[in-house]
C-alpha cells in the first residue's frame, strides 16, 4: 500500500505560481467590463443597425437556400 505525502511548502508554491496566470486572465476581463460600462458602444452600434439587419437577412436567406435541398431530400425518403 502506498501513501502520498504532501508538503505544505510545495502546495504554497503551486498556488502562488497559479495566481499570476489567473491575474493575466482577469485583466482583459476587467478591461472589457470597463469598456462595456463606460464607452458609448451601444449608441455607435445603433448607427450601423441598418447594415447589420441587411447582413443578418442575407445570412438567413443564404441558409434557407443551402438547407432547402437537404430538407426536401429528407422528406422524400
Amino acid at each position: 500500500m502506498q501513501a502520498e505525502i504532501t508538503f505544505s511548502e510545495n502546495t504554497i508554491r503551486t498556488k502562488a505560481a497559479g495566481r499570476t496566470k489567473m491575474f493575466q486572465i482577469i485583466k482583459p476581463i476587467k478591461e472589457f467590463q470597463k469598456f462595456i460600462e463606460e464607452s458609448d458602444w451601444d449608441e455607435r452600434l445603433l448607427e450601423y443597425e441598418k447594415y447589420i439587419n441587411r447582413f443578418s437577412w442575407g445570412i438567413i436567406i443564404a441558409s434557407v437556400i443551402f438547407f432547402t435541398p437537404v430538407c426536401i431530400s429528407l422528406l422524400i425518403r
